[in-house]
């Protein structure tokens, strides 16, 4: 696992704020180098922001001494692991021409209305005539699931319809308190 500083055990469960290995050092490292707060990691990892910045620090003079490289996918593995764990959620896409991508529930939330309806319409039509649209709106299939895809695009369509809602509430109550 790694270098180990020290380990207090409390009623029955490990305390991470006692604890700093080479896993979280380089957590609390490429966290911090993606512009997140010591506090929110801190939090995160149950540790204190003292000790945050002294696993960042160990890990920066690891890297600084030619023990272990920067590698930028390795910080791409702790953002998404952060954000999904900070209750963001990975949504799956599709644009006008059938390709797959990926984005994020928070950033669905920052998008215009219109933005939106324009995501809606084009990841429902898609879910729609898929040829195999009727065989993914059942129990999902235990083991290999080759409908995966398209059970996320409908999982996707609905997060759009409750998004849409909350801003047109939200719109209706501005235009209210206008008047």
């Amino acid at each position: 696992m790694g270098e180990v500083f020290y380990i207090e055990r409390e009623t029955g469960f490990f305390d991470t704020s006692h604890l700093i290995d080479d896993s979280i050092e380089e957590a609390c490292y490429y966290l911090s180098e993606s512009k997140i707060s010591t506090r929110e990691i801190a939090q995160a990892f149950n540790l204190t922001d003292s000790r945050v910045g002294q696993a960042v620090r160990s890990y920066k003079k690891k890297i600084d001494q030619g023990k272990i490289k920067y590698e930028d996918e390795t910080k791409e593995f702790w953002i998404k692991n952060f954000r999904e764990n900070s209750g963001d959620e990975r949504v799956t896409l599709v644009d006008e021409k059938g390709r797959y991508y990926h984005g994020w529930k928070s950033e669905l939330e920052n998008l215009s209305s219109e933005k939106v309806v324009e995501l809606l319409v084009i990841n429902k039509q898609y879910s729609d005539k898929h040829p195999l649209s009727e065989f993914s709106k059942g129990q999902a299939v235990i083991g290999y699931d080759p409908l995966v895809p398209l059970r996320n695009i409908r999982r996707t369509v609905s997060l759009l319809e409750e998004l849409l809602e909350k801003k047109e509430k939200l719109e209706e109550e501005g235009s209210r308190i206008k008047k």
